[in-house]
């Protein structure tokens, strides 16, 4: 079966299961598990896989010593001093402050483009959806008066067309 795979007893990756008897053997040659991070690592490599990606480092944000193979995804995702975007005024600030940054950044107010109203930003958002519907329904109601009264007006002008015409005006009076 081309789809049916099994687990390499060595360097515990998936292998088709044709294959397996023929990959474990060459595994087993030449390729061993890093005791501290559990990847398989050719034997002749070992001690620099051990000396590069083991080697303890701090992290420049926080100064936590872990290892070097665990920089990356510890500044980008677990790191409590890294940098987050401000949802109100898009500053850089520490994830660890950002929730006191937020808190105050929130409590300006600025004009709703809507409306013209003066909110919190920490309200702006859920405001400018409620007044972007209440402009859409004005605005529909608007160009329905518009369109009465364009039509009324224009019925006016016939009927009194029609008045002048009857009443023998020339046309530079009409």
């Amino acid at each position: 079966m081309e789809g049916d795979s099994q687990m390499c007893r060595n360097c515990k990756r998936s292998v088709a299961s044709a294959h397996l008897a023929l990959h474990e053997a060459h595994c087993l040659l030449f390729l061993v598990l890093c005791p501290e991070c559990k990847e398989a690592v050719p034997q002749e490599k070992m001690d620099e896989h051990c000396r590069g990606g083991h080697q303890q480092v701090g992290c420049a944000m926080c100064q936590q010593s872990l290892p070097k193979h665990s920089l990356e995804v510890h500044e980008a995702t677990e790191c409590q001093e890294r940098p987050v975007e401000c949802k109100f005024c898009e500053l850089a600030v520490r994830l660890s402050k950002v929730e006191l940054h937020e808190h105050h950044c929130g409590q300006q107010t600025k004009l709703c483009p809507g409306c013209g109203q003066l909110f919190m930003l920490h309200v702006l958002a859920k405001h400018r959806d409620v007044c972007r519907g209440e402009q859409a329904r004005l605005q529909e109601g608007e160009m329905l008066v518009v369109s009465f009264v364009k039509r009324k007006t224009s019925e006016k002008f016939q009927l009194e067309s029609e008045k002048k015409r009857d009443l023998g005006l020339p046309k530079s009076h009409r």
